[in-house]
């Protein structure tokens, strides 16, 4: 990749000796934009655009986008968060970069949230379906693009361009970062950005765990998840038992036997000794005639202890610090271009949980760095049934660390290679497309005193075309392939001890074919409406956490194990949507759903261990993902001096257990449980001049479709989020403020896993300046 950029670069360097010297005034390219790329392959995705970002922007991705529709906020503390779309996150959602996989390990932690300069990116592209067409099996439930400029691929319009800007908040601390762009010579251009943020503990409304968490009549499983720890005495009546058990009179003090006094009382007449029927005495404190309702025992709360320091109004342990910078040389001619990058990021944040550590609980923290060096390059002149082709490479280079107060628990030393060639073809009359091949090689390393994962390797091999076809004027097909080869490796050993569970079974090498296939039909009506229908069939593989975790995963406060036979997971969904665009207005409904088999879940085993571990470990059965996606919104002038919008969604998802399988129906019931709940948005928009103001409202509903943890799932209230920026511009200078949970009201998200420990932030002011180069 290297050669062929170097000898890009020469041959065009070569041919300038000979030329006028360098002037801007003598350059002729095509009219492009900063964010120019090939875009036939987001025709599925939805973009929020750079300027969007600047409304919706928070300190994680999935809070980010989390004001579209179908997608919220997987919320594993203020710090850390992964989209979910669809209900779907973690290894079925993918992480790009300009087309790229990166490193995103949430899929293996929740605590280890995705890196990502929100400053400094152009735009983002969603996807919810199709996505695995594209970027394979990791894409099963959506892909979330995120495009910057770090390889410039086109001239910027003057010498220097871009931003910088400053942000102190109320509630989570500050931010400076800066963006610039500009051209060097005839043909070449740089880029170079960069981000500094930190924050204190985060403040919210009331307590910062939920009221269950201090109910006398709290389950042994809640208390675990909700941290807390319950002094009670069970006082047995002992009235209610007729007969004294001979048998354990005799067996006592017999430590084989491991006999209590408690165990005296039975209403058996008769036990068995040596093989004897001998009759048992009778208990003298027995009342005869009692209510057959009578409770056996009665349970005496004398206290509700917190395994680690809380304080009213406070989120604990949510400090959170980072930093970024971008850099990029790009080498730019009419045919083509091709460029270096180099991105590095690092963040130190705590996680609002406390994990044992030999004497007692301390706060969980993650140190996370990641350095990535980019090549990329492009032909825009078309060749021989070519329209236009693309080369990019990723090294990416991360070290993750899960921390014990300051203790080293667990670290993964991530070595990452992607590859990806994408060749769009020359456009013929009824038919456009894409195809191409990608590589991805990813090694892993542990360390630590608390590992849960050997060390292991994956290689994933694939290769795609998607194609558009064009039948009639208002008739449209869209139709795709995809084959993957995916290899699983444990290497056993360097320090790793499995646990006493499933424990990844025996670590057995695992490789996986996979095909992916899908179509479309689209009618357009009248100009101004469409119907279309989707078929989507997507298989993924097992990840390595899946197949081989085997220990105490502090970071998520429970033992996690591993099944090394799991098999290939596939999903067929079918979406029908519909939608028209008439003067301002636009409307859209989609109603899909996806049949999972063998889908990959963490489930109960109903075990929890000494000092607050509850023991799941992965398993399979079939499940329907379904729901309704709706938006409605309408844009109109202000005089031809501004614009004003209003615009709402709605949305519902159900992940339904459609399995006969016993032991799933008993740990997990009817739906999964900690699944994202309904909700509506309302979002108005208005820019007049040299001023911009937007609103968004947010609400969720009570949840109805629980599922269990063991004991049935309790519903987490129901709440509204507000938020608002309010910005004024004048000339060079934009100043603004906004806020979020203006209500300031506790909210918290029922598919978070930590909504015991820990809700949203409370209200926050920003208050801003942004300086336009």
């Amino acid at each position: 990749m290297l050669t062929v950029t170097l000898l890009f670069m020469g041959a065009h360097a070569f041919a300038q000796l000979h030329h006028t010297p360098d002037t801007l005034k003598k350059v002729d390219l095509s009219e492009v934009t900063i964010s120019a790329r090939t875009n036939t392959n987001n025709q599925n995705a939805q973009t929020i655009s750079g300027k969007d970002l600047e409304l919706f922007q928070s300190s994680t991705l999935g809070q980010t986008l989390s004001h579209i529709a179908g997608v919220q906020n997987s919320y594993f503390g203020p710090n850390a968060g992964a989209p979910v779309i669809r209900s779907l996150s973690g290894n079925r959602v993918r992480t790009l970069s300009n087309g790229l996989a990166v490193n995103d390990l949430s899929g293996i932690s929740p605590g280890l949230n995705v890196m990502a300069d929100m400053d400094n990116l152009l735009g983002i592209d969603v996807y919810k379906t199709g996505a695995s067409i594209l970027y394979g099996g990791k894409a099963i439930g959506g892909a979330v693009n995120l495009k910057d400029n770090t390889i410039p691929t086109s001239r910027v319009s003057k010498e220097l361009t871009g931003f910088t800007t400053a942000e102190g908040t109320t509630n989570n601390g500050y931010k400076q970062a800066f963006d610039l762009n500009g051209n060097i010579a005839r043909h070449w251009s740089w880029h170079l950005g960069a981000m500094n943020h930190r924050n204190k503990n985060i403040r919210i409304p009331g307590n910062t765990k939920a009221s269950i968490a201090y109910d006398p009549a709290i389950d042994d499983l809640t208390q675990t998840m909700a941290q807390v720890r319950v002094d009670k005495e069970i006082v047995r009546n002992l009235s209610v038992y007729p007969y004294i058990s001979q048998f354990v009179l005799d067996n006592m003090n017999n430590p084989a036997w491991g006999l209590s006094e408690a165990d005296l009382y039975t209403f058996q007449s008769t036990s068995v000794i040596d093989g004897q029927t001998v009759q048992n005495p009778k208990n003298d404190k027995y009342i005869p005639g009692q209510d057959p309702n009578t409770p056996l025992s009665t349970t005496i709360v004398k206290g509700i202890y917190d395994d680690g320091p809380v304080k009213k109004g406070v989120i604990p342990n949510s400090h959170s610090e980072g930093r970024s910078i971008n850099a990029g040389v790009g080498y730019i001619t009419d045919q083509g271009y091709a460029g270096i990058g180099y991105r590095s990021i690092e963040s130190d944040y705590g996680i609002p949980g406390f994990a044992w550590y030999k004497t007692g609980y301390l706060p969980i923290n993650i140190r996370s760095q990641s350095n990535s060096f980019l090549m990329e390059s492009g032909i825009h002149t078309p060749l021989p049934g070519i329209a236009s082709l693309r080369l990019n490479y990723l090294l990416q280079l991360a070290d993750d660390e899960e921390l014990s107060g300051s203790h080293e628990s667990n670290r993964f030393i991530t070595h990452r290679h992607v590859a990806r060639l994408e060749l769009e073809q020359q456009p013929l009359k009824y038919l456009t497309g894409i195809s191409g091949i990608d590589f991805s090689a990813v090694n892993i390393k542990g360390r630590g005193e608390q590992r849960y994962l050997p060390d292991n390797k994956s290689r994933d091999y694939g290769a795609f075309t998607l194609q558009h076809i064009t039948i009639l004027h208002q008739l449209h097909a869209d139709a795709g392939y995809r084959h993957d080869i995916s290899l699983r490796r444990a290497i056993p050993g360097n320090g790793y001890q499995p646990g006493r569970g499933l424990a990844g079974g025996k670590l057995s090498p695992r490789d996986f074919h996979l095909n992916h296939f899908n179509s479309a039909l689209q009618w357009d009506v009248c100009k101004t409406g469409y119907l279309k229908t989707a078929y989507v069939h997507a298989e993924r593989a097992p990840d390595v956490n899946e197949l081989y975790a085997g220990n105490d995963h502090y970071a998520i406060m429970l033992e996690e194990n591993g099944d090394d036979h799991l098999k290939k997971e596939v999903a067929t969904t079918i979406e029908l949507s519909t939608g028209m665009a008439y003067h301002g207005l636009h409307v859209s409904l989609t109603r899909y759903q996806t049949v999972f088999n063998n889908y990959m879940y963490l489930a109960h085993t109903g075990i929890a261990r000494s000092r607050g571990f509850v023991v799941k470990e992965w398993r399979q059965s079939a499940t329907k993902v379904q729901g309704w996606e709706a938006t409605l919104g309408y844009t109109s002038n202000i005089r031809n001096k501004g614009t004003w919008e209003l615009s709402s969604f709605f949305d519902l998802v159900k992940n339904i257990n459609i399995s006969n399988d016993p032991l799933r129906q008993w740990a997990e019931g009817d739906y999964m449980p900690d699944m994202p709940t309904s909700r509506y948005n309302i979002t108005g928009k208005i820019k007049y001049q040299q001023m911009e103001i937007s609103v968004l409202f947010d609400r969720y509903l009570e949840q109805k479709y629980l599922g269990k943890n063991i004991n049935p799932e309790p519903p987490m209230p129901a709440y509204s989020m507000l938020g608002s920026r309010i910005s004024y511009k004048r000339k060079m200078v934009e100043y603004y403020v906004s806020g979020n949970n203006l209500l300031n009201v506790e909210a918290r998200p029922q598919n978070s896993l930590l909504k015991y420990l820990a809700p949203l932030p409370g209200r926050n002011i920003a208050l801003g300046i942004k300086v336009i180069i």
